[in-house]
């Protein structure tokens, strides 16, 4: 049946957007494209509008076969929330963060050691879908999971709680929070140093489809379709393994993806280099990484990612005719509606700074460092986190980086500090920068694990290289949901 096409939807929290795709010979091709808003309250009715666009002779309400295999993914109701509960900082809490992140999930708290009032009070009031409990080596420490399990057990927290760490402690947490919906995987670092992430990866996606899918008929879709969705960002990783793994030259990438609420980092790069001169502080991260910045965001965190990257945005108006008290007014016009176009060229020019700042501090966040620090015999200089020096190309894909694709225009990434700085940001060096201009990475992604070598090679071919020499048009948000 595949033969004559695929369908593939992606829900956000704003618009549902989907395509028909035909599959020849190694690669898909984009046969029709349709966007419509997210009908929040239920999420079907935006879904079979933009189906309608594609095939309007077939009545997508009916009960029965579609005509063509449909796939979806969902980042509708803000994605799945995850707290995540660790032992040591540099070690299991760093694990726990990368499994939840590849998962698809958005952290929205993070702890170490013992659970204190405080902490167990801020989980009460974010009201996270998931907590992920981790901490000791497989025989190892015992004493902070059980004392934490107990806190989560007198505790008002009614979510999943997901339960990664010593195996010698299963017993006492299970005894603990038996009474709860609670899951026992294997532990994220059954050995010192060694990464165990897939279990919980799996774990955190069975709890999206039970819990996330339930809500605003997307269980509709499920029967409709007989298929599963996938939370957008890991339809996406899904996709950034798919072109690593299948596309020559495409060994060592990075995707950034730019919404209105989240701005997403991807690397698909060996994390560690020892032939650098560096020793490596904690883990080795994966060759695949994953982060989000919920502060960070054009629209629905634009005051956040103000507030966060004042110091950037004060720098980049200074050549300017703009002020800072000019740009915060816009950003209030922002927060007051999240859907507010820019209405003049200014306005324009504070969007791209905004960007600019979302961008600048994601690739920061996610890239690792090189300090010096002193040991036994000496002083050395020792990396933390990954390395993305050898990242030879770069995606911008989002709703903004996508128009401004289509405009000619590329944001400035940042470049590492100059060598006497006391921490060294390990960021790309020398790369080609590509753009999403056809807004198609992530409903390609829905086809990543059925499809792994077509969908990649569908998606490198969609993508546009982008000159600094190029003529620059004018663009605006107008552009971002148009095919």
């Amino acid at each position: 049946m595949i033969e004559d096409g695929i369908i593939c939807v992606d829900i956000g929290s704003t618009w549902t957007k989907a395509a028909m795709f035909n599959l020849s010979h190694d690669r898909f091709g984009v046969k029709a494209r349709a966007v419509m808003a997210t009908t929040t309250n239920h999420l079907p009715d935006g879904v079979y509008a933009a189906l309608h666009q594609l095939q309007p002779e077939y009545d997508w309400h009916s009960i029965g076969s579609a005509p063509v295999p449909v796939r979806f993914s969902s980042s509708a109701k803000g994605g799945l929330n995850v707290a995540v509960v660790g032992l040591v900082p540099e070690m299991t809490l760093h694990i726990a963060r990368l499994a939840a992140f590849s998962a698809g999930a958005r952290i929205c708290a993070a702890y170490p050691y013992r659970l204190t009032r405080s902490c167990i009070s801020s989980i009460e009031q974010a009201h996270p879908d998931i907590l992920l409990l981790c901490g000791g080596t497989d025989g190892g420490n015992e004493r902070y999971v059980s004392e934490n399990a107990r806190a989560i057990a007198g505790s008002g927290f009614n979510g999943t709680v997901i339960y990664a760490g010593n195996n010698q402690a299963i017993d006492q947490v299970s005894d603990l929070l038996g009474d709860r919906d609670l899951r026992i995987t294997e532990n994220l670092m059954p050995d010192f140093g060694r990464l165990n992430i897939e279990p919980v990866r799996e774990t955190i996606r069975q709890v999206f489809l039970e819990r996330i899918v339930a809500g605003k008929g997307l269980d509709e879709l499920v029967h409709h379709f007989n298929s599963q969705p996938l939370p957008t960002p890991l339809a996406v990783l899904n996709l950034v393994e798919a072109i690593g793994t299948h596309v020559p030259a495409w060994e060592s990438f990075a995707l950034i993806d730019m919404g209105g609420a989240t701005t997403d980092f991807y690397s698909f790069c060996d994390a560690y280099n020892p032939e650098a001169g560096t020793v490596l502080k904690g883990i080795v991260e994966p060759r695949i990484k994953r982060t989000v910045e919920g502060d960070l965001g054009m629209r629905v965190s634009a005051a956040a990612a103000f507030e966060t990257a004042k110091d950037f945005v004060i720098a980049g108006l200074e050549n300017s005719q703009q002020s800072c008290s000019e740009m915060q007014a816009y950003i209030e016009r922002l927060t007051a509606n999240t859907s507010y176009l820019p209405a003049d060229l200014a306005e324009q020019q504070y969007d791209r700074l905004l960007a600019a700042a979302c961008l600048n501090h994601a690739l920061t966040r996610h890239a690792g460092i090189i300090e010096e620090v002193m040991t036994t015999k000496g002083p050395v200089m020792a990396q933390t986190g990954k390395d993305l020096r050898r990242v030879n190309r770069i995606i911008g894909s989002g709703g903004f980086l996508a128009a401004m694709g289509r405009a000619g225009d590329i944001l400035e990434i940042p470049a590492s500090q100059p060598g006497n700085s006391e921490k060294v940001h390990l960021l790309p060096e020398n790369f080609e920068y590509y753009a999403d201009t056809e807004y198609v990475l992530p409903l390609l992604g829905c086809l990543a694990t059925e499809f792994p070598r077509q969908s990649a090679a569908s998606a490198v071919q969609y993508l546009t290289r982008m000159h600094h020499h190029e003529q620059v048009k004018e663009f605006s948000h107008r552009e971002f949901t148009h095919a």
